[in-house]
């Protein structure tokens, strides 16, 4: 009985790991204020569209600046101001750094319509050469998503930039996002939902 048992959770945590859907709009979601914040150590675990569980770790920084460093080695800095895209990064799988600079904001508090731009010059060894781009965010939505960690309410952020989308859900009840869609020209699909948070 146990190796069935085993052996169906082996098959079925694969076809089920990732149970991320938008169940429905909310009309009056409270604006939420900012993110929590993140001491060292803070941890974000998830599991991907594979079924596959990771997580990201905040490993440096103070209010202004972060650093991460995810399960798959890839490690990062940026800003704190939510959505801003990375000034230094290496194994992602590709090393680089950036200046990024905000052109308009008007993000926090969250609230539907809200905005926040962000130029962007850099350099990676996945391009090989100096490239420019912007990040253009907006808080399209308030709605109810269905996880595999629950069922929250949240403010739907979507980022476009030069080459695809990014979508994150956070919900004012956790102080963070519980889940996040990718979906660029380099990197493909890639989707994480939130199983826990470690503080």
């Amino acid at each position: 009985m146990a190796r069935l048992a085993l052996f169906l959770s082996m098959v079925l945590l694969p076809c089920f790991a990732h149970a991320l859907e938008e169940l429905n709009p909310i009309d009056n979601l409270p604006p939420m204020a900012g993110p929590d914040k993140r001491n060292i150590g803070w941890e974000w675990h998830f599991v991907d569209e594979k079924g596959k569980p990771g997580f990201m770790r905040k490993v440096g920084g103070d209010d202004e600046v972060a650093s991460y460093i995810r399960s798959d080695g890839c490690e990062w800095t940026r800003t704190t101001r939510g959505f801003a895209p990375a000034t230094v990064w290496s194994t992602c799988p590709s090393t680089g750094k950036s200046t990024v600079k905000v052109l308009s904001d008007s993000l926090w508090p969250l609230k539907v319509g809200n905005t926040i731009t962000y130029q962007v010059n850099g350099n990676s060894s996945l391009i090989g050469r100096a490239w420019s781009s912007k990040r253009s965010c907006e808080v399209v939505g308030a709605v109810k998503i269905k996880t595999v960690a629950g069922i929250y309410d949240t403010f739907k952020v979507i980022c476009k930039e030069r080459w695809g989308t990014r979508t994150w859900w956070l919900a004012p009840s956790v102080g963070t996002a519980v889940a996040y869609q990718q979906k660029t020209r380099r990197d493909g699909f890639v989707q994480q939902e939130m199983t826990e948070i470690k503080p």
